[in-house]
């Protein structure tokens, strides 16, 4: 069973209390901390901006009989940037879902005002510590709006519109974003959101709007969660964006393989001089698969990297001949994503191809 689920943009900002944020240093960008993002959010973030660099091209693989409204989006959109509490938000909401087995966007009950200082910190999503009432309650006039949630974690609305979208059953990130978001179905040809909102999902991944910034959180049942549609994602998408990192995002899939695919998205008003990927200090060409040199997907393939640890990240040179890394520090890895191989790592390859590691520690969030 796959469910899905979306709200559309609010145009006007909710005038809440004093907010609270999760504490954070000043992040490198792309940095995860505290295992925020996951391999799978990163996933998730990569194929977001994938697909808006080259929306014909993801949307090639559904047919005019799921997807009937598919040759609208012909206008490429600019990437949405990762952003620490939008990235708590959501993966807040996935852990509240899972932990306490409902599937909404509201959070069924009142939450603390200062649920972005207590998650993770003390509340893990258990109702117990994160609902007001200690429990879900099945009035839906004391549940928690997703905007007001993700202002709790300090996220700003600002003037470019928020939304949200979430899923529940799919198998891992890549289904929830193909089957359960990207390729919804509809049989109405007409371009635009849909009134009945059948298409709502593909519209806010691929429309340039509902924010410039966003989180994603996904887990599944494992770890002591019991949720019963196995595993639950949350996409928030909000505010303006204060940095614009010419490398918006990048991962690789699956997660760990005889042979992987690594994708980045690269977005200046001008052609990279280098794209390369980094892997356990070998450098590797990466070419443009999807989109435009200003605004495009590039991809490579990793040979070899079926067992064992693996750390890379994607080294770009722009226009100006200035290193351009994701993550800013550290690395992703290629491995299962346990405690001896996490989703990231503070393990920097050696240079390789004159690239130097300092550079893009200078992003902030």
């Amino acid at each position: 069973m796959s469910l899905q689920w979306k709200l559309r943009l609010i145009p006007i900002a909710l005038m809440l209390p004093v907010l609270f944020a999760p504490a954070q240093h000043a992040l490198a960008y792309g940095e995860a901390v505290g295992g925020f993002p996951n391999w799978e959010e990163y996933v998730l973030l990569e194929w977001m901006n994938r697909a808006r660099s080259d929306p014909q091209a993801d949307l090639a693989g559904c047919s005019t009989a799921t997807c009937a409204e598919k040759a609208c989006y012909t206008t490429p959109s600019p990437p949405r940037y990762l952003n620490a509490l939008l990235e708590h938000s959501a993966r807040f909401h996935s852990a509240h879902m899972l932990d306490n087995n409902y599937f909404s966007h509201p959070s069924q009950c009142t939450l603390f005002v200062a649920i972005g200082t207590l998650y993770p910190a003390t509340c893990s999503g258990a109702a117990a510590c994160s609902c007001t009432q200690g429990a879900l309650v099945g009035d839906n006039t004391q549940w928690t709006d997703p905007f007001t949630r993700m202002d709790y974690f300090g996220a700003n609305i600002g003037s470019s519109g928020h939304s949200e979208i979430i899923a529940a059953g799919s198998a891992g990130p890549n289904a929830t974003f193909y089957d359960s978001w990207l390729y919804e179905k509809t049989t109405d040809s007409t371009c635009g959101d849909h009134d009945n909102g059948d298409n709502g999902h593909r519209y806010i991944i691929l429309y340039d709007g509902f924010g410039e910034l966003a989180g994603a959180g996904y887990l599944s049942n494992t770890g002591g969660f019991s949720g019963i549609y196995g595993s639950y994602a949350t996409m928030d998408f909000s505010g303006d964006s204060l940095i614009a990192p010419k490398v918006p995002s990048g991962a690789h899939y699956p997660q760990q393989a005889a042979s992987v695919d690594a994708w980045a998205n690269w977005y200046d008003n001008a052609a990279p001089q280098a794209n390369k990927i980094n892997v356990d200090g070998v450098c590797s060409d990466l070419a443009l698969t999807r989109g435009t040199t200003t605004n495009g997907a590039w991809h490579g393939t990793l040979n070899g990297v079926g067992t064992g640890c693996h750390h890379y990240y994607f080294a770009f040179k722009d226009n100006a001949g200035k290193d351009v890394l994701f993550p800013g520090v550290g690395s992703l890895t290629i491995g299962d994503g346990g405690a001896q191989c996490p989703s990231y790592s503070a393990v920097t390859p050696p240079s390789c191809s004159g690239f130097d590691r300092i550079f893009a520690a200078g992003f902030s969030l």
